[in-house]
């Protein structure tokens, strides 16, 4: 049974992105979001959406009120389990992104781990989610936005 309500949850991420995204090219509106970086040994966390062809990292839209920092955490622990305090997500990189027809103003957050924090994903919004050296991390498709901030991050980090 569980199979089946995560397709259909996956089924109804996929039409709700699908309808966003013809009112992002009707209206272009200006919206924003954060990432996160959660970073272990070298290696940064990145995940699959299931109403995305992309790679990206967890992340999405700030809630009215919400700091960068206290939206990046929600969104961590939404989309892969993990709880940290707002405080310990440090600012590193700013973009903004035209690609989905829309103005994405997007702050990018760190976060270095000491051990390998266990996942948990819904198989619903999220299907995957791995650390992966950087390198590699930019030879996959992976988001445009995400890109930006892998590259930034190749020239800070070594």
């Amino acid at each position: 049974m569980k199979r089946w309500v995560d397709a259909l949850a996956r089924t109804g991420y996929r039409g709700a992105y699908t309808l966003a995204r013809l009112y992002w090219l009707v209206r272009h509106p200006s919206t924003e979001g954060v990432f996160v970086g959660v970073w272990h040994a070298g290696r940064v966390l990145l995940l699959q959406n299931s109403y995305k062809h992309q790679l990206s990292m967890p992340g999405g839209g700030m809630d009215p009120g919400e700091s960068p920092e206290q939206a990046g955490a929600r969104e961590l622990h939404e989309e892969v389990g993990l709880r940290v305090e707002a405080s310990s997500l440090r600012p590193v990189f700013e973009t903004v992104g035209t690609s989905e027809n829309k103005e994405d103003h997007v702050r990018f957050l760190e976060l270095d781990v000491d051990a390998e924090p266990a996942l948990t994903i819904d198989d619903r919004e999220v299907t995957w989610a791995a650390f992966i050296d950087l390198d590699t991390a930019l030879r996959l498709p992976v988001s445009p936005l995400v890109r930006a901030y892998l590259e930034h991050a190749r020239s800070r980090r070594r």
